[in-house]
């Protein structure tokens, strides 16, 4: 698809990427809780020292880096959500099925509950493809577009 804005994209090959990207939050997520950063007693120099033999500045870049990572991807979401009242269940549909991780059948009765409406299964893999494809040409992180 040729765009004045983001050039000559590949749809399908740029919403799996987007994809991807999203389900990446978990592992991004779960990097952040693992590498807070301590600070312990100070050593004899009268720096602190965690007790690890390497830069402890590193410690406080990985952590920031993963908390930065995983919050970017929620956020993707949330502001597809903020775009219009038709985004809005976009954004609803990326955050429960890829960011929660929950089912198609169950993302799609909560969205027919929670917007007081009724989808089938085929409107709602048409809407999931949108919200994929919308997402992906508003993500910060550019190589989730992938150009023909």
């Amino acid at each position: 698809m040729v765009d004045s804005v983001f050039g000559n994209l590949d749809k399908e090959a740029t919403k799996e990427a987007f994809k991807e990207y999203l389900r990446e939050w978990k592992k991004y997520k779960l990097k952040a809780m693992q590498n807070f950063p301590g600070v312990k007693s100070p050593s004899m120099d009268g720096q602190p020292n965690d007790g690890t033999p390497h830069d402890p500045d590193q410690k406080f870049v990985n952590h920031a880096e993963a908390e930065y990572q995983w919050r970017e991807r929620v956020n993707c979401c949330n502001n597809l959500m903020t775009v219009g009242e038709d985004e809005e269940i976009l954004g609803d549909i990326l955050l429960h099925r890829f960011i929660k991780g929950w089912s198609a059948i169950r993302t799609m009765n909560y969205i027919n509950e929670q917007y007081n409406t009724y989808m089938d299964d085929r409107q709602y893999r048409r809407l999931q493809d949108q919200a994929l494809w919308e997402g992906a040409l508003m993500c910060p992180d550019d190589s989730v577009r992938v150009m023909k």
